[in-house]
This record gives C-alpha cells, structure tokens and sequence, in this order.
C-alpha cells in the first residue's frame, strides 16, 4: 500500500473477527500504548470483541475490508459533564502500514462522523512518549491540554489531548444575533 492505495470500512459486531486480529496485533506489537494487556484479550470469546464494535463507531483501514492494518474509534457519554465531546479510542497503525496516511484517514473519518453526530469537540490520552502517535493527532488537529499527565492502569504516563470540531450552539446563536 502506499499514498491513498487503501479502503476504509467501518468494523461492526459482525466483523468482530477483523477487530479481535488487529487489537491483539496492537496489544502484542505496542502494550505500551494502550490501558489492557495481551493477555487480559487473549482468550476472550469473539462475543466480547462484537460487544466492543456495538457500543462505538470503529473504523479500520487497509488493502481491502477484512485486511485491517489500523484502527480507531470514537464515542460519545464517556464524560457525562460534557455531552458533547467525543472521545478517540483504541487508535493503532501496524507498523509495516505507518506513514502511509491510513491513521490520518481514520482520523479524519472519526472527526467528521462525530462533529455530524453533534460532538463540539474531541478528546483522546495518548502516551506522552509516543512520538508517532503525537505526530498523528497533532497533523488531526488536536493540542494537549496542558494539564498534567496521568498515570493509565499499566503504569503508563498519559497525556490528555483535545480538537474543536465547532462552536457549541450558544457560541453560533450568539454569533448569529450580533
């Protein structure tokens, strides 16, 4: 694959065997990056795979549907004070698939699927070490918050990062009227 030589698919529970192979890739090849393990995935039912894909939007990238080479996913209600922010999760690109823009694609796809669904903004913890993946979400537009990094469940310091897809309504209306 190279330049724009790849599809997008979204990853519903019925493509539950696609996502069960990338994610354990992504928990084998990167464990850093992400808040579970290998093992804790391993030998989990398919089911448990098809549960993740119905309660958010997954989207994977690759030579073709059923060949996924990077995912991501976004969704709503993770933090119920803030109703209208989106959260980016589960972000990986295989390594032998990176710097050919399927990150940014999927990302593109989330931001603009989220901002239709009434999301304002984005947010998404990325490891503060991870210089690729900071480089990815960087070029998507988002900025760190400047807060102070966090330490995720495996032991990893975290940073928190976040996009404006648009005003909230009060901004627009308020807008509008002046």
């Amino acid at each position: 694959m190279s330049g724009t030589d790849f599809q997008l698919w979204r990853l519903t529970p019925d493509r539950a065997e696609e996502w069960r192979a990338i994610r354990l890739e992504a928990l084998r090849s990167a464990p850093e990056a992400f808040g579970s393990s290998f093992d804790e995935w391993e030998e989990r039912p398919l089911e448990d795979f098809a549960a993740r894909l119905a309660c958010c939007e997954m989207w994977a990238a690759g030579a073709a549907p059923g060949q996924p080479r990077a995912v991501a996913s976004w969704e709503r209600d993770i933090s119920p004070a803030e109703p209208d922010l989106g959260w980016v999760m589960s972000v990986f690109v295989a390594p032998d698939a990176r710097g050919q823009g399927l990150g940014d694609a999927i990302l593109a796809r989330l931001i603009r699927d989220a901002g239709a669904a009434g999301m304002t903004r984005m947010g998404l913890h990325v490891g503060q070490n991870n210089l690729a993946a900071l480089a990815l979400y960087a070029r998507a537009g988002f900025i760190a918050t400047g807060g102070p990094p966090m330490l995720n469940g495996r032991g990893n310091w975290e940073i928190e990062m976040r996009r404006m897809l648009r005003p909230p309504l009060r901004a627009r209306l308020r807008a509008l009227r002046a």
